[in-house]
């Protein structure tokens, strides 16, 4: 027969499960902030995001510095906007802008393989990346990954 002998120290024992529940604690806690901090990272995934805003500024920054803005991502809502002498799947993502008293259109212009599918004037927000391409001269193309359809908003101008 074996018989085994001990006294527990109550303090002992009791700063023991104090100190394990700390490191717990801890670990739990630092598991919680890298999660909020992936979170965060991924809610501004995009190199620029036009609002009513920054639209135009935007818009003028890509278009000025097209080979500096190659590959970044763009997210923005406008209307489709297509011309009878774009390429098949082509078509501008645009709002309304007023310049020297004459209402213009201002967007990137798109590529989507269903881009004949979409409708002129049917209001879309649109990501992809930035490309460089060709329309009477260099321009910046938005090769996109997604087209989501919506309504349009109160204000369709930009500033």
């Amino acid at each position: 027969m074996f018989v085994l002998n001990f006294k527990l120290d109550f303090k002992k024992v009791l700063f023991g499960c104090i100190l394990i529940a700390i490191l717990i604690a801890t670990v739990i806690e630092f598991r919680n902030i890298n999660t909020d901090t992936v979170i965060a990272k991924n809610t501004t995934a995009y190199d620029y995001i036009l609002t009513e805003e920054n639209y135009t500024e935007i818009l003028k920054e890509v278009h000025e510095n097209i080979d500096q803005n190659i590959g970044k991502t763009v997210q923005l809502s406008g209307y489709v906007y297509k011309m009878p002498d774009f390429k098949e799947n082509f078509f501008v993502c645009g709002r309304d802008i007023i310049q020297d008293g004459e209402n213009n259109v201002a967007g990137f212009l798109c590529y989507d393989s269903k881009g004949n599918s979409l409708v002129d004037n049917e209001w879309i927000e649109v990501t992809g990346v930035i490309s460089k391409g060709d329309y009477n001269g260099d321009i910046p193309v938005i090769k996109l990954g997604s087209i989501t359809k919506i309504t349009a908003p109160a204000n369709t101008y930009v500033n």
